[in-house]
C-alpha cells in the first residue's frame, strides 16, 4: 500500500480512527504501523473537504524520511523543506512531533531538538525561508501559508509532509495549526467542573474565542464549567438546565437562568453569537439539536458536545458530518484531548 495520508491519534485509538476513515473514505486501504498512528490510501471519490473526529493530526501525501541522529534528522528535513518551498516566497510553519504516552520510546525533547537544529540548518543556507517561518502555532493559517510537518513514528524512523494552500485547505477540517494537533489548556481552579478545558480546546482549534460583548447561549449549562468561561471573559450568557448552577454563578449580573429543557429551548434574540452545549444526550439527539440551530440560523458559531454510549454509536458521526457539511457551516470534529468517549463539533455558519 502506498499511503497518501498519515494520522495521528490519541494512544489506544488506532482501531477506532482506522474505522472511520473507511466510513469517510470508502475503498481506503488502512493500517496500523504504530500505536497512536494510522497510515492509509485515499480514493479518486474522497470528499472534497474530509473530516476526521478521531484525528488529532493529518499528514497528507507523506514521505518516509529518517531520523537515525537529531543530527541525520535535521540534515535531512532542511534538505526537504528547502525542496518543498523552493518558490515559495510566503509564510510556512513547521510542525515537528511524535505521539507520546506512558512508557513511550518518542519523547518531545528529541522532537524539539529536530525543529530547532532544522531551522538552524536552514538560517545558515536559506535565510529567505527562516524570515518566513511562522512561529506561534495560535496564530491563523495565511490563505497562502504551507505547513511542513514531520512526524516521528519511533525515535528513528519519520514521516515528512509539506502541505501547499490547496492541499490545506481541502483537509482543513482534519489539519490543526498546533503541533500534532495538540492543545494544552491552562489550569483553572475557579470554574465549577473541568468541562471548562474542552470548551479552551475547541476555542484554541477554532481561531476564535467568545469575547467581551458577545451573546452566548449555554445548552445543559449545569454546573456551569462553560458559562464561567463565558462569563469571564465579559460576554452575556443565557445557561438552559433543569438544574441550577453554581451559586455565585445565579448571581452573576450577565447570567440569564432559564429553567427547562435544553432540547425545546428557542433564542428570543437572532442570531447569538454562540451556542455552546456540553449536555448529557443520546448522540442523535445532540446531532439534530445543532443541525436544527444551524438550519433555523440561530447561531453565528457554535461548540458542541456528542457524548456516546459506546463504540456502536461512532458510525453516526458520518451523519453529523453529512448534516454539517449540508448546512454550509464551516466546522471541525475532533475528539479532544479532554474528551472521554465523546467528540467535539466546532465551527461558523457562513452567511
Amino acid at each position: 500500500m502506498k499511503p497518501s495520508l498519515l494520522a495521528a491519534c490519541a494512544p489506544g485509538w488506532e482501531t477506532i480512527l482506522a474505522g472511520e476513515i473507511g466510513r469517510t473514505l470508502p475503498g481506503a486501504q488502512r493500517r496500523i504501523p504504530d500505536r497512536g498512528w494510522v497510515l492509509a490510501s485515499t480514493v479518486p471519490d474522497a470528499p472534497a473537504a474530509p473530516a476526521l473526529a478521531f484525528a488529532a493530526q493529518v499528514l497528507p501525501a507523506p514521505e518516509p524520511l529518517p531520523a537515525l541522529s537529531v543530527a541525520l534528522a535535521a540534515d535531512a528535513l532542511a534538505a526537504r523543506v528547502a525542496a518543498a518551498l523552493a518558490d515559495h516566497d510566503g509564510p510556512w510553519r513547521l510542525h515537528v512531533f511524535g505521539v507520546e504516552w506512558p512508557g513511550s520510546p518518542v519523547r518531545a525533547t528529541r522532537a524539539a531538538l529536530i525543529a530547532r537544529e532544522t531551522v538552524a540548518r536552514l538560517r545558515r543556507r536559506c535565510r529567505r525561508l527562516t524570515a518566513a517561518l511562522t512561529a506561534d502555532p495560535a496564530v491563523p493559517f495565511a490563505p497562502d501559508e504551507w505547513l511542513v510537518q514531520y512526524a516521528l513514528l519511533t525515535p528513528r524512523h519519520g514521516w515528512f509532509a509539506a502541505t501547499a494552500p490547496a492541499a490545506r485547505l481541502r483537509w482543513r477540517r482534519c489539519l490543526s495549526r498546533f503541533p500534532g494537533g495538540v492543545v494544552t489548556p491552562p489550569e483553572d481552579p475557579a470554574p465549577p467542573s473541568r468541562a471548562y478545558r474542552k470548551l479552551l480546546e475547541a476555542e484554541a482549534q477554532l481561531g476564535r474565542s467568545v469575547a467581551a460583548g458577545e451573546i452566548v447561549v449555554d445548552l445543559g449549562a449545569a454546573p456551569g464549567g462553560w458559562t464561567h468561561v463565558a462569563l469571564a471573559r465579559g460576554a452575556a450568557v443565557t445557561a438552559v438546565d433543569r438544574t441550577p448552577l453554581r451559586n455565585d454563578l445565579m448571581a452573576h449580573p450577565r447570567l440569564t437562568f432559564v429553567r427547562g429543557d435544553a432540547f425545546r429551548y428557542a433564542p428570543s434574540d437572532r442570531p447569538v453569537d454562540w451556542l455552546l452545549s456540553d449536555v448529557v444526550a443520546f448522540p442523535e439527539r445532540t446531532m439534530e439539536l445543532l443541525a436544527h440551530w444551524l438550519r433555523e440560523g440561530w447561531c453565528r458559531r457554535f461548540v458542541v458536545t456528542v457524548k456516546f454510549r459506546g463504540e456502536e454509536d461512532y458510525p453516526r458521526l458520518e451523519r453529523l458530518k453529512r448534516l454539517l457539511a449540508d448546512s454550509g457551516a464551516e466546522f471541525q470534529l475532533r475528539r479532544l484531548g479532554s474528551n472521554k468517549n465523546e467528540v467535539t463539533a466546532f465551527g461558523a455558519r457562513n452567511g
